[in-house]
Protein backbone atom coordinates (compact mmCIF):
# COMPACT_ATOMS: atom_id res chain seq x y z
CA UNK A 1 0.00 0.00 0.00
CA UNK A 2 1.46 3.47 -1.03
CA UNK A 3 1.17 6.22 1.10
CA UNK A 4 -1.65 7.93 -0.74
CA UNK A 5 -3.69 4.59 0.41
CA UNK A 6 -2.42 4.23 3.79
CA UNK A 7 -3.49 7.90 4.48
CA UNK A 8 -7.17 7.09 2.96
CA UNK A 9 -7.61 3.91 4.50
CA UNK A 10 -6.24 6.05 8.33
CA UNK A 11 -9.22 8.85 7.10
CA UNK A 12 -11.46 6.25 6.55
CA UNK A 13 -11.50 4.27 9.77
CA UNK A 14 -11.09 6.85 12.00
CA UNK A 15 -14.82 8.33 10.90
CA UNK A 16 -16.25 4.48 10.53
CA UNK A 17 -15.11 4.52 14.28
CA UNK A 18 -16.59 7.48 15.58
CA UNK A 19 -19.83 6.88 13.52
CA UNK A 20 -19.88 3.90 15.73
CA UNK A 21 -19.55 5.20 18.45
CA UNK A 22 -21.70 8.09 18.13
CA UNK A 23 -24.45 5.79 17.26
CA UNK A 24 -23.56 2.95 20.07
CA UNK A 25 -24.51 6.11 22.61
CA UNK A 26 -26.98 7.61 20.35
CA UNK A 27 -28.77 3.73 20.29
CA UNK A 28 -31.23 5.17 17.90
CA UNK A 29 -34.95 3.39 16.79
CA UNK A 30 -33.72 1.42 13.67
CA UNK A 31 -36.86 3.79 11.69
CA UNK A 32 -35.09 7.03 13.21
CA UNK A 33 -32.27 8.83 10.93
CA UNK A 34 -28.93 10.05 12.51
CA UNK A 35 -26.42 12.37 11.63
CA UNK A 36 -22.78 10.93 10.99
CA UNK A 37 -19.82 11.80 9.74
CA UNK A 38 -18.53 11.62 6.11
CA UNK A 39 -16.52 8.36 6.17
CA UNK A 40 -14.30 9.61 3.06
CA UNK A 41 -10.47 9.85 2.34
CA UNK A 42 -10.01 13.11 2.08
CA UNK A 43 -7.81 14.89 4.38
CA UNK A 44 -10.14 18.03 5.05
CA UNK A 45 -13.22 16.80 5.39
CA UNK A 46 -15.33 16.70 8.48
CA UNK A 47 -18.99 17.52 6.66
CA UNK A 48 -21.84 15.49 8.44
CA UNK A 49 -24.68 13.25 6.40
CA UNK A 50 -28.15 12.11 7.62
CA UNK A 51 -28.62 8.57 7.65
CA UNK A 52 -31.38 5.98 8.04
CA UNK A 53 -30.52 3.85 10.98
CA UNK A 54 -31.47 0.59 8.52
CA UNK A 55 -29.08 2.41 5.78
CA UNK A 56 -26.00 2.67 8.26
CA UNK A 57 -26.77 -0.48 9.29
CA UNK A 58 -26.80 -2.26 6.18
CA UNK A 59 -22.95 -0.64 5.18
CA UNK A 60 -22.01 -1.73 8.79
CA UNK A 61 -23.04 -5.57 7.51
CA UNK A 62 -20.15 -5.18 4.97
CA UNK A 63 -16.59 -4.02 6.59
CA UNK A 64 -15.60 -2.80 2.82
CA UNK A 65 -18.29 -0.45 2.87
CA UNK A 66 -18.20 3.22 3.70
CA UNK A 67 -21.04 6.23 3.94
CA UNK A 68 -19.78 9.45 1.85
CA UNK A 69 -20.80 12.67 0.59
CA UNK A 70 -21.70 13.04 -2.72
CA UNK A 71 -18.65 14.13 -4.46
CA UNK A 72 -16.48 12.73 -1.95
CA UNK A 73 -16.21 9.50 -3.71
CA UNK A 74 -12.42 8.45 -5.19
CA UNK A 75 -13.06 6.50 -8.19
CA UNK A 76 -9.84 4.75 -8.00
CA UNK A 77 -9.85 2.83 -4.53
CA UNK A 78 -13.69 2.64 -4.25
CA UNK A 79 -16.67 1.86 -6.47
CA UNK A 80 -20.32 3.50 -5.76
CA UNK A 81 -22.30 0.54 -4.45
CA UNK A 82 -25.44 3.02 -4.31
CA UNK A 83 -26.57 6.09 -4.30
CA UNK A 84 -29.60 6.66 -1.88
CA UNK A 85 -30.91 10.67 -1.21
CA UNK A 86 -27.67 12.80 -0.22
CA UNK A 87 -25.45 10.12 -0.08
CA UNK A 88 -22.73 7.36 -1.54
CA UNK A 89 -22.58 3.79 -0.22
CA UNK A 90 -18.91 3.01 -1.61
CA UNK A 91 -16.92 -0.10 -1.45
CA UNK A 92 -13.30 -0.01 -1.32
CA UNK A 93 -11.17 -2.31 -3.82
CA UNK A 94 -7.74 -4.06 -2.90
CA UNK A 95 -5.42 -3.27 -0.27
CA UNK A 96 -8.09 -0.46 1.30
CA UNK A 97 -10.79 -3.13 1.14
CA UNK A 98 -8.55 -5.78 3.26
CA UNK A 99 -7.39 -2.73 5.63
CA UNK A 100 -11.09 -2.45 6.35
CA UNK A 101 -11.69 -5.79 6.94
CA UNK A 102 -8.55 -5.72 9.37
CA UNK A 103 -10.07 -2.95 11.36
CA UNK A 104 -13.49 -2.80 11.11
CA UNK A 105 -15.05 -2.53 14.51
CA UNK A 106 -17.69 -5.22 13.89
CA UNK A 107 -15.66 -8.20 13.58
CA UNK A 108 -14.12 -10.68 15.74
CA UNK A 109 -10.87 -9.95 14.50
Amino acid sequence: MDAREERIARNEVLFREVNERITELADPPREARIEIFCECGLDDCTERIEVGVRDYEMVRAEPTRFVLREGHEISDVEDVVISPDGYLIVEKRGLLAEMARQTDPRSDQ
